[in-house]
């Protein structure tokens, strides 16, 4: 009896200690911080109102340039793009800053964006991260992202737990988005609007999205015959059916039901 009271104990200080390093571990990985991210927080200071009104002198052109029948094209810097998500993110999604989540940034490099934004909040101090791959659909306007290495520090996560939350987030800031989950990584979905009050020609049809250099170069077209020109550039992405639903009736929980062609 002594025996096995002595293999039970060991077994479970074993297994207790096990637990323990196994958490240490994870809590040590999470306070680990992206090596992109240091490098986009290094030039903080360089971040100043003068990128913030290069990027509002832009958008001004591109506004200017999609108020005429045609074609329209317009570059950001990832810099501009991160000091105008420092600015936005308090106003776009005031539920973000008030649990903590502050000072996002991006890299665009070999075709893609490396996203992360800190969180902190009372002992908690980790930077979440992942990698986003823009691809043009069939559907005018609507843009497919891959979202993959979803980490806390150095820890992984897995995006499936957080496709609602997300979602969720996401319609509070006025962003729709449906995820295609026909693959082994889900896909989001996100529309962007054609039409607009503001708007002087429409539709206004997005036709590139190139990721480049740290510049993110956006194309198309806009007028009338926007929509029947409309030609995606680069690699597309193709599903069979898309389940189309008004903006009064979106549920950011609804999932996709779009079936990929393979």
């Amino acid at each position: 009896m002594r025996r096995w009271i002595s293999r039970i104990i060991v077994t479970v200080s074993v297994l207790a200690a096990i637990v323990g390093l196994a958490s240490w571990w994870a809590v040590r990985k999470t306070r680990e911080v992206p090596e992109f991210y240091l490098r986009a927080t290094a030039n903080r200071q360089s971040l100043t109102e003068k990128a913030t009104r290069q990027f509002e002198k832009k958008i001004e052109k591109l506004q200017s340039d999609a108020a005429q029948i045609g074609s329209w094209q317009s570059s950001f810097e990832a810099d501009e793009i991160n000091q105008w998500l420092t600015d936005e993110l308090p106003k776009k999604f005031p539920r973000l800053l008030a649990i903590g989540a502050q000072d996002p940034r991006i890299v665009i490099e070999d075709g893609r964006v490396l996203a992360a934004v800190r969180y902190q909040r009372k002992s908690i101090d980790i930077v979440i991260s992942c990698r986003l791959e823009v691809e043009m659909t069939e559907q005018p306007n609507m843009l497919a992202l891959r979202v993959t290495d979803l980490r806390a520090g150095a820890l992984p996560l897995p995006l499936g737990s957080f496709i609602k939350g997300i979602s969720k987030e996401a319609a509070h800031g006025d962003i729709d988005i449906q995820w295609d989950n026909t693959e082994a990584e889900p896909v989001a979905l996100v529309t962007v609007p054609s039409e607009h009050p503001q708007y002087i020609v429409k539709p206004v049809v997005v036709e590139s999205v190139k990721l480049k250099d740290g510049i993110l170069t956006l194309s198309g077209h806009c007028g009338p015959l926007a929509r029947q020109l409309y030609s995606p550039v680069g690699t597309v992405y193709r599903f069979v059916s898309y389940p189309q639903r008004s903006t009064d009736t979106r549920n950011a929980s609804n999932e996709s039901e779009s079936t990929k062609i393979r």
